[in-house]
């Protein structure tokens, strides 16, 4: 489905990260985000940010799609920049508007917040963009998860951007017909949207009843041992990497959080 190929998340290539076995990216992805939890630091989450930039950069990632993916980001962060001042006093008073007082302190948290947003998406964007779901559920059956919550997984992370490429699709479809989206006061654009999130989910009720039949006919569920084809195996690479991110994260625990 030429849809489900425009929207996926994966993008092909042969670089170091594409190489790399799914085991260890999760590794890596893990402690990533474990440094995104755990730290407030601007400058730790800052080089976080950086660190995850440079890696899909050199993955081979355009820069079209790390700038689409701010695009979609934009509208939170902006959104904590602007409201995470005003719930977090402390410091300097900058300015006030009666009882409303933005202070550094405030403007400092509410950035470690956009940070810490930026970082996590983007580290997990390094996994989910330089990794084939087939591949993803081998590394998550390796790990000892069983066969079919690893696919679940693997379906939901390949699926989830078909659907909204089956949105878009009928969006720009009711469109061309004539009918009016996103235009008006609040209740008319949630209204304008009904007739298309309708069609949507029928649609993705008709394409998850075509994905039953499909595992089914390949013999999901059959209670035989599961073989493959092509088998992942850790390489010394894949233990550099996991050895490296785990030196570089308990240097990071000694760092003021």
């Amino acid at each position: 489905m030429p849809m489900s190929q425009t929207f996926d998340l994966y993008l092909p290539g042969d670089s170091w990260l594409h190489r790399l076995d799914p085991r260890a990216k999760l590794w890596m992805t893990g402690l990533a985000v474990l440094v995104g939890l755990l730290f407030r630091s601007v400058a730790v989450l800052g080089g976080l940010l950086l660190i995850a930039h440079v890696a899909l950069l050199t993955a081979g990632v355009p820069f079209v799609r790390l700038g689409r993916l701010w695009r979609r980001l934009f509208p939170l962060l902006l959104m904590i920049l602007l409201l995470q001042p005003l719930f977090s006093p402390g410091g300097t008073v900058l300015f006030g508007v009666g009882p409303v007082r933005v202070t550094v302190g405030g403007i400092l948290i509410g950035l470690s917040f956009a940070l810490r947003v930026a970082a996590l998406a983007f580290a997990v964007a390094a996994l989910l963009l330089t990794t084939e779901s087939s591949t993803l559920v081998r590394g998550l059956v390796k790990l000892g998860l069983p066969y079919p919550w690893g696919l679940t997984v693997g379906l939901a992370i390949r699926y989830l951007p078909t659907t909204y490429g089956l949105f878009v699709a009928i969006k720009e479809a009711q469109q061309a017909r004539g009918w009016i989206v996103g235009q008006g006061s609040l209740l008319r654009r949630a209204r304008s949207y009904a007739p298309i999130l309708a069609a949507t989910i029928i649609a993705a009720l008709r394409l998850s009843d075509q994905l039953g039949l499909a595992l089914a006919a390949r013999g999901l569920g059959y209670p035989a041992r599961r073989t493959v084809l092509h088998d992942i195996r850790f390489s010394r690479a894949d233990w550099w990497a996991v050895v490296l991110s785990s030196l570089a994260f308990g240097v990071l625990l000694f760092f003021p959080k």
